[in-house]
């Protein structure tokens, strides 16, 4: 049994080892590739600063190379459960421009109707601060008259949390095929 846990924790160690002469490497990498040239410089900024970091695709990559990150293999796996997962609901429509607005509660979180790309983030004239998501399903989504937290390129789950409506109305507007097509067709679609 001793020996057992004394080969565990020789093991351990060496892994231990291995990770901080890794790490100790990157690092001295990125000094040097960092030093070499002001070009260097700024991408390194641009793709360390700039853009999100994907730490699941880091995580993935990390386990099957280098193992658990924690010393002990007995660790209780916890479910992922979603925080916000909500299904859109509002008290009347009526067709406004080329979408529908929909009233809702004042400051209502609306939840994403599919799972999608974020496109676009910003001002759409008769619209006010629109956010556009790019379905899975190739339907752009416009969700006009919202606060939003959300990013440019950020993937969102369908109902996730889109944002916040500014007041009690929301616009929604549906385009598939740079068509602007009727919100109540691309419900029973969702529906199916």
């Amino acid at each position: 049994m001793n020996k057992n846990k004394a080969s565990r924790r020789t093991k351990y160690i060496n892994s231990l080892f291995s990770r901080v002469l890794l790490s100790i490497v990157f690092l001295l990498g990125s000094v040097i590739f960092i030093k070499s040239s002001n070009d260097h410089l700024l991408l390194y900024k641009e793709q360390v600063f700039e853009k999100s970091f994907q730490f699941a695709s880091f995580n993935k990559l990390y386990k099957k190379y280098l193992g658990s990150i924690l010393p002990f293999d007995n660790v209780e796996k916890i479910e992922d459960k979603a925080v916000f997962n909500e299904t859109f609901k509002y008290a009347s429509q009526k067709k406004y421009k080329d979408g529908t607005k929909f009233t809702v509660d004042t400051n209502y979180l609306m939840p994403a109707l599919q799972s999608g790309i974020v496109v676009f983030i910003g001002e759409k004239e008769g619209y006010g601060q629109t956010v556009i998501i790019q379905g899975t399903d190739g339907v752009d989504v416009w969700y006009a008259n919202i606060n939003s937290t959300l990013k440019l390129y950020d993937y969102v789950e369908k109902q996730s949390l889109v944002g916040e409506s500014i007041n009690d109305e929301l616009i929604i507007l549906v385009q598939k095929d740079n068509e602007f097509i009727e919100y109540s067709a691309y419900e029973q679609t969702l529906q199916n």
